[in-house]
Order: structure tokens, then C-alpha cells, then sequence
């Protein structure tokens, strides 16, 4: 059955893959960016600013109009962040939080009352296989990715009297811009961490150029928006790691930080 998708951050990567994957199943697909593209995507492109209230407002408001519903609301807009904890800046912190999390509730809120009337809807939130654990030189990346996930967990228990379904979905390492966007903090001179993040800086840049292909998320995606039960949480990545989160629980504190560690070469 045909749905109404809205999905943020469609400009590229893993949005853009899953707007295209679902349009060509039928579904009429809403792909939100700060900017209209270029050129003439496979869904309906839509200007939303996720860190703007009055853009978020404007964007649901205008789709409302055009087609009386939302059915699905996908929040994949994300924002990355490498460096040391000490060396934060809180302004880029605040930044990635804006985005990944702050984000998230402006367009949940915005769309939940048109979602509540109708009595069901659905909402699939983003994350990351990294809001499990505190990622060296990523901890301010992980720590909102897990927020969300927290965020998310309550958000199916609030709206399940009314017919409204949550999740969230974990991708693993994706082929994506986001080395390219991802906020990286500038060290200074003579930083004792500076070898160790460069080092770290390394893996992660691997892992993503080794990472998934986008086009693996379109079928998860619509199978979640077919499902008769939608499940708290969905978590699509190589073996290893989703063995890193199994692994968490099941090892002793040290053991497992001593994995992690040698594993991004800390």
C-alpha cells in the first residue's frame, strides 16, 4: 500500500538512496534538504532546514496541504564530529546536537498532531551502531546518536495509545559524504593527542570508504514501513560490527575498551 514519506536529509547519501528506493515502490516521497537540488530527483524534493523551526513548520505545512497526511516520518539528517573531548568546542557540539537530536524533535513535533488525528503513522529515527558505545574521538557523535536512541525508546511507549509506531535504525559503516561534512576539531600545537586521533582519524576514514552501500537500506526501510509490528530497534552492519555491541555486555569494561582501543589504534 502507498505511503506518504517525508525524509530529511535526501541532498545525498544514505537519504537520498532510500527517497529514490521507496519512490520507485510507489510511494509518494517527500525528500527534504536545506537547499532544492540541481537537478530533478526521483522523489519530490521539499526545502526543510531541520535546525530552523519556521522552516521545519513551513515544510510539514506545505506537504499537509498538498496531501492531508503523513504516514511516515524518516529522520535521517545527521551531522558528524571527531576530536578529543578536551578539545571540544562546545559551539560545534552544540552544532551536531542541533541536528542529530534537536532536530529530530522539531520534526517530530511537528508532524505527531496531523499523525494523532489520523490515529497511526509511523517514525524511524536514524542512528548509528556507534550510539552503543563511547567511540574514541567520536564520543560527542556517539553520545547524540544515543540520545536519539533514548529519545526514541520513550517516543514509542508515549505514542503507542495512538496508533503510532517508533523506531530507530543502527546502520553500520555506510559509503557516504560524511568524511567530507563531519566537523573535525583543530588540535593545538604540540596536542598530546595528536599522534593517537591521527592514527584513529585513519580507521574511521577507512571504515567508511570500506563501509556498506547505500542501496542496501532502501528494502530494510520499506520492509519496516510494511510491518505489521514494528520492533524497538533495527541494526544493519558487517558481523564484526554488530558483534562490537554484544560483545559490550558480554565482556568485562576493560576487556572490551582494550578492543576498541586497539581496534581505531588509540
Amino acid at each position: 500500500m502507498s505511503k506518504i514519506v517525508l525524509i530529511t536529509g535526501t541532498s545525498s547519501g544514505l537519504g537520498g538512496a532510500i527517497a529514490g528506493y521507496l519512490s520507485a515502490k510507489g510511494h509518494i516521497v517527500y525528500g527534504a534538504s536545506r537547499s532544492l537540488p540541481q537537478e530533478q530527483p526521483a522523489f519530490r524534493p521539499i526545502v526543510m532546514d531541520v535546525g530552523d523551526e519556521k522552516s521545519v513548520q513551513q515544510a510539514v505545512g506545505t506537504l499537509l496541504l498538498e496531501q492531508g497526511r503523513i504516514d511516515v516520518l524518516i529522520n535521517n539528517a545527521g551531522l558528524g564530529i571527531a576530536g578529543p573531548v578536551e578539545h571540544l568546542l562546545l559551539a560545534d557540539v552544540k552544532k551536531v546536537f542541533d541536528t542529530n537530536v534537536f532536530g529530530v524533535l522539531r520534526t517530530c513535533q511537528a508532524v505527531l498532531p496531523s499523525m494523532r488525528k489520523q490515529g497511526s503513522g509511523l517514525i524511524i529515527n536514524i542512528s548509528s551502531i556507534g550510539s552503543e558505545t563511547g567511540l574514541p574521538y567520536r564520543g560527542a557523535y556517539s553520545a547524540s546518536k544515543a540520545a536519539l536512541d533514548r529519545l526514541t525508546e520513550a517516543l514509542r511507549m508515549e505514542l503507542a495509545p495512538f496508533g503510532i509506531n517508533a523506531c530507530y535504525l543502527q546502520p553500520g559503516g555506510i559509503i557516504t559524504d560524511i568524511n567530507k561534512n563531519r566537523i573535525t576539531t583543530l588540535l593545538p600545537a604540540g596536542s598530546p593527542y595528536q599522534e593517537s586521533f591521527d592514527r584513529c582519524y585513519d580507521v574511521v576514514n577507512s571504515s567508511v570508504s570500506k563501509g556498506m552501500d547505500t542501496a542496501l537500506f532502501g528494502p530494510v526501510v520499506e520492509k519496516i514501513i510494511q510491518s505489521r509490528k514494528v520492533k524497538r530497534c533495527y541494526r544493519v552492519g558487517k558481523p564484526l560490527e554488530k558483534l562490537s555491541v554484544f560483545l559490550k555486555g558480554a565482556l568485562p569494561g576493560k576487556t572490551y575498551e582494550k578492543l576498541v582501543s586497539n581496534h581505531y589504534q588509540v
